[in-house]
């Protein structure tokens, strides 16, 4: 999936000066939010800007006010998803599998292969790699958790594959100068891609109605979730 449920989480960054003057008045550390009564923390919120500004490599101090709107709202569907499950352990990666997600975003960085370079990056975010294995744990879990429901709800027809490849696959290469690949070559790549979309947009759908059922409050204003910043600070959220 394209998603960042990516899709997002962290708890050190009121290192993130660059970006209080963007939310001055408000108190460094409290509630921000809460989903069915359960808090969200200002450290949490920050934590989760900073665990999406890495995994973006994107700096701390280009971080808008949207970007961090956008990973308050990650946080809250993920809530929304892991109330889901019941079990809070369910789909949860191994110890072995998140170390090989750290091995391959270590392969991503400059001079991640170093370990005196690779903390100092993290340390950057105020991240450590503990901090950083537990986001990706939400993250991987989650992203089962979704596959797990959704993709057997998601049924691609042939006709739907062969739409792609003549309105799509075919004008693009010929946009960029490529030469026709055989529909035979790409049946596979166009399905699984197909499909994708469409668990995007269940997901979408889902995460709708779940917000929609669910108690949302927030002093933060954030589009797609049913609670204003005024009904937030009605009940007393600060």
């Amino acid at each position: 999936m394209k998603r960042v449920l990516q899709f997002t989480t962290c708890s050190l960054l009121l290192l993130l000066t660059a970006l209080v003057p963007a939310f001055a008045g408000e108190v460094i550390d409290g509630v921000v939010a809460s989903v069915n009564r359960q808090p969200i923390l200002r450290s949490d919120w920050d934590e989760a800007a900073a665990f999406e500004a890495f995994m973006q490599q994107k700096p701390l101090d280009q971080l808008t006010p949207a970007d961090r709107v956008l990973a308050l709202q990650h946080l809250i569907d993920r809530q929304l998803l892991k109330a889901q499950m019941g079990d809070a352990s369910y789909m949860r990666p191994s110890e072995e599998q998140l170390q090989q997600d750290v091995d391959k975003l270590r392969a991503q960085v400059p001079n991640g292969k170093d370990d005196a370079a690779w903390q100092r990056l993290l340390a950057s975010y105020g991240l450590s790699e503990t901090i950083l294995k537990d986001h990706l744990s939400t993250e991987v879990q989650v992203m089962n958790f979704v596959e797990v429901r959704l993709r057997p709800n998601v049924h691609i027809e042939q006709d739907d594959i062969e739409a792609y490849y003549k309105h799509q696959l075919l004008p693009d290469l010929q946009q960029n100068g490529g030469k026709p690949i055989p529909l035979d070559q790409v049946d596979s790549r166009i399905r699984e891609l197909l499909t994708e979309q469409h668990i995007d947009e269940l997901l979408d759908a889902w995460l709708h109605n779940l917000r929609q059922q669910a108690d949302i409050r927030s002093n933060v204003s954030i589009p797609g979730i049913n609670a204003p910043a005024e009904q937030g600070r009605a009940s007393g959220l600060n």
